[in-house]
């Protein structure tokens, strides 16, 4: 056990961390069709990652838009949400995350049906 928290103590030393927080998208409902906003909050770790804030912001929506709604609030689906933005963000702008620590999803269904309503009680 020793030996393993050796190995890992200098590369937490060096990692740094991105906080993501109240990234805003709208994914498709898989059954319905239907839109729905989804609020996502996550942490990212790995080696000078505080410098590539941008870069990882757009991996993180181009990953949340590859999924359906319902999949990622599955735990699969947040395990290959993980697994995903990891990927991307080596592969398109050679970044190393090593992990991806998801705080918050929230999703908000009927914004279609609040929308309507607010306009059917503006005054005319």
């Amino acid at each position: 056990m020793k030996k393993i928290l050796f190995f890992f103590l200098p590369c937490l030393l060096f990692a740094g961390q991105l906080h993501l927080d109240n990234l805003e998208t709208t994914l498709l409902m898989k059954k319905e069709r239907k839109p729905v906003n989804v609020e996502l909050s996550v942490v990212l770790q790995g080696r000078d990652i505080e410098q590539h804030d941008v870069e990882l912001m757009d991996v993180v929506q181009t990953a949340v838009g590859s999924f359906w709604a319902e999949t990622l609030l599955t735990s699969q689906g947040k395990a290959q949400f993980k697994k995903m933005v990891i990927d991307l963000a080596d592969k398109q702008y050679g970044i190393e995350v090593d992990f991806v620590f998801i705080q918050n999803i929230r999703l908000e269904t009927d914004t279609l049906e609040k929308c309507l309503e607010l306009i059917r009680e503006l005054p005319r």
